[in-house]
């Protein structure tokens, strides 16, 4: 998950555009729920091609919770930070209703981030500090119900706003929303190029993440005592951000990474210790019969084109790496944090 500058796309003009009858969408919820109507009002503003594209442009057609690319793999689902129309595990909560069409809490998502179903999740087979990618600390087997859909978990229900006139910045929220929040605060990739592996954690000293519980008030709590992120342990069961699918990517995407540079690396010190040698070859020719002279300098010509590939090549890479640290890229967290662990190691 990235922070994103919400205000570098403009609203989309739909959202607060009036239908025939002169009412805006939000007019239209209003007086549907004002008079009582049974069930939920049908918001459709929000799934709005311009809507679709000032989102995808926001996030470079990522998902605003994994990171993931979905343009190529299924369509995006319009999400609602704030359920617009009901609230999982809270009775007679009707949603936040009068934010269904506000442009603030309306994200990109994939399907697996937004929608509820059985994930396969690495889980620690016990509390431990040691990070997940030690031997026997993980099992890969056991599944987890996860993806946010309806949830919207917050710390004191007390606080939560159930009409428009209640004040939502009170409330205390243990989900990251990337335009609101700062993902780095509350999310961390712990890094080990010796064993790469593409886990999140919640941010802390030490590499913890809390079992799973059916109560997030619980999980928060589980998390505070062990010191990392209430926010970061909440975000990442509800958005399933360990789920195997999603770590096995970010695995690949890290070796990729691991093995473009030490690939860089190696063909520079290679094109390097080329042009050493052609250098010295070249310091006696001088020295050379006149026709073994012709015949070498023919012979070094042909070397240092393959110098100037072998440069050319470690330079393609490192661009290749560039591309993949970009923002635009999908996973550029983790690459930045794979590069962090670079310069550390440096």
């Amino acid at each position: 998950m990235r922070r994103v500058d919400r205000a570098s796309v403009a609203e989309p003009a739909i959202l607060q555009k009036p239908f025939k009858d002169g009412r805006t969408e939000f007019d239209r919820a209003a007086a549907h729920y004002a008079g009582g109507s049974a069930g939920s009002y049908e918001f459709a503003r929000y799934s709005d091609a311009s809507v679709k594209q000032a989102l995808e442009t926001l996030f470079h057609g990522k998902c605003a919770y994994c990171e993931s690319a979905y343009s190529n793999v299924h369509p995006v689902d319009v999400e609602h930070y704030r359920p617009k129309s009901a609230v999982e595990g809270v009775r007679n909560h009707r949603g936040y209703w009068w934010l269904g069409m506000q442009w603030d809490n309306l994200l990109p998502s994939c399907i697996d981030c937004n929608r509820r179903r059985d994930q396969k999740v690495p889980v620690p087979t016990e509390a431990t500090a040691e990070p997940f990618f030690m031997p026997g600390a993980m099992d890969p087997s056991q599944s987890l119900l996860a993806g946010k859909a309806t949830l919207f978990p917050l710390a004191r229900e007390s606080f939560r706003a159930t009409e428009i006139d209640r004040n939502i910045d009170s409330e205390e929220r243990l989900l990251l929303d990337p335009t609101r929040d700062d993902p780095r605060l509350h999310l961390r990739f712990y890094v080990d190029r010796s064993r790469l592996v593409g886990l999140v954690y919640p941010a802390g000293e030490t590499a913890i993440l809390p079992n799973p519980q059916v109560n997030l008030s619980d999980l928060a709590l589980a998390a505070a005592r062990a010191g990392v992120s209430a926010m970061g342990a909440v975000s990442i069961q509800v958005y399933g951000l360990n789920r195997l699918g999603l770590v096995q990517a970010r695995t690949r995407h890290l070796r990729d990474l691991e093995f473009l540079y030490k690939l860089s690396v190696e063909l520079a010190e290679l094109s390097a210790e080329f042009g050493e040698a052609i250098a010295m070859r070249k310091a006696r020719l001088a020295k050379l019969p006149a026709a073994r002279a012709k015949t070498a300098g023919k012979d070094i010509e042909t070397d240092e084109k393959v110098c100037k590939r072998l440069e050319e090549f470690a330079t393609e890479i490192r661009s290749k790496l560039k591309e993949l640290m970009d923002p635009k890229a999908p996973y550029s967290e983790l690459s930045g944090a794979w590069l962090r662990a670079l310069l550390r190691d440096a």
